[in-house]
């Protein structure tokens, strides 16, 4: 039965998306010149998307025409008060752009509304959104099992699947990485091991106001004049859990408690939830406490932070960069492996920081790193930098536009 159902929905998206699509494309001529960008969760400004889009925009080539796609109102209005080149989706002119691209550039899923028809044509660059310790495209064993069926591989392509189209160029950070995470997970006829765009702006003495687009400006400024007061700014960023689950909500984390202990040893602790977490407002109302719009772009807010905690976030990663003191707080650490089916690499050998479980041991930890300057970990963090990263340099994005522009724009 699951077979009919798969050949009934695979006929009905033929039918009803790639159908009018081809139809119109055929009278809908490509543009050579045209870029365009599309954020991830509906076109969001934030991550590599965002700091690609502005690098080319700062570029300015006169023979280039690029957009930014967005279904988020706001964002719409953002860029277009920066008078940054924008494009809302649905609409008549996102179609036609959507029709005409020469390349699509993305970082995660993007395909939704028929923005995956509708830009078959272009070429499909990848920027993705981080290495984490989740498994992620064929090796999640449902998404093989799926995978393996032929009638399975047609219906996620037909659909728009992200593990079965075959991008133009996908994005990796290093040779480590693109063997043993990326090319076991996608299909890339080209990986390029340039960076991430988002990590440029740690090499930058100052940002604009581009770069801070889509921040939370407010508690960024607050971060930075309690740090010239001589406060340490504690960034606590976790990843996503099953069924909105994180620290706070399961009492593994009394924020009350942190509070009276940020007091007493002059520390400011923010909080950036992942997108899917819904935090209480009333927490807003706690002295030494932030919580930073968890729908807002991270990367500024990693170059204010003195020290960084999380558990399975790719975050750590980039935050390597900045060479700053990490603590690993995996306080759920049986049960979230189980949920991912194993995790893609060995826990403790990718996690250069004490590793704590309960509040407590994660008060110790802190007190050590920051107020007696206990750093045990340097060494590691240095190992896993230059496994991780090929380059470190601030240069990302000149070297995949350089490459979008020889093998898909002059050519």
């Amino acid at each position: 039965m699951k077979i009919f159902r798969l050949i009934f929905k695979s006929i009905k998206i033929l039918l009803l998306g790639w159908g009018p699509v081809y139809a119109v494309s055929v009278l809908v001529p490509q543009k050579k010149n045209l870029v365009l960008f599309i954020g991830k969760d509906g076109g969001g400004f934030f991550d590599n998307v965002k700091f690609l889009y502005l690098y080319l925009h700062r570029l300015k080539p006169n023979s280039i025409e690029y957009y930014f796609l967005t279904e988020k109102k706001s964002v719409y209005k953002s860029l277009k008060q920066h008078n940054l080149p924008v494009v809302f989706h649905p609409t008549l002119r996102s179609i036609y752009v959507l029709l005409r691209a020469r390349v699509l550039v993305s970082s995660g899923g993007w395909k939704k509304k028929h923005k995956y028809y509708l830009s078959h044509r272009a070429k499909k660059v990848q920027l993705w959104h981080g290495v984490g310790f989740k498994k992620s495209g064929l090796p999640v064993p449902k998404v093989a099992k799926y995978h393996n069926l032929l009638i399975g591989r047609l219906y996620n392509a037909i659909r728009g699947e992200r593990e079965n189209p075959i991008y133009d160029l996908f994005i990796s950070t290093s040779e480590f990485f693109t063997q043993n995470a990326f090319a076991k997970a996608f299909r890339a006829k080209y990986f390029l091991e340039s960076g991430y765009p988002r990590n440029d702006i740690f090499f930058k003495e100052q940002l604009d106001d581009y770069d801070l687009l889509e921040t939370e400006i407010g508690s960024l400024c607050k971060i930075n004049k309690l740090r010239s007061d001589g406060f340490k700014a504690v960034l606590y960023a976790p990843t996503w859990g099953e069924h909105g689950d994180n620290a706070i909500k399961s009492g593994t984390l009394n924020l009350n408690e942190l509070s009276q202990f940020a007091k007493k040893h002059k520390l400011i602790f923010v909080l950036k939830f992942h997108p899917s977490i819904h935090c209480v407002d009333e927490f807003k109302l706690l002295d030494n406490i932030i919580i930073y719009d968890r729908t807002k772009d991270i990367q500024p807010l990693l170059r204010v932070s003195d020290i960084l905690i999380t558990d399975y976030s790719s975050v750590y990663m980039d935050y390597l960069l900045l060479d700053r003191p990490i603590i690993f707080f995996p306080y759920n650490y049986q049960q979230y492996v189980e949920s991912q089916n194993g995790l893609l690499f060995d826990y403790d050998s990718m996690t250069p920081g004490p590793k704590c479980y309960s509040q407590d041991q994660l008060q110790e930890a802190l007190k050590d790193c920051i107020l007696n300057q206990r750093d045990d970990f340097s060494t590691q963090r240095e190992n896993l930098r230059n496994m991780a990263f090929k380059y470190k340099d601030g240069k990302a994005c000149e070297r995949i536009w350089n490459f979008v522009e020889e093998k898909y724009i002059n050519t």
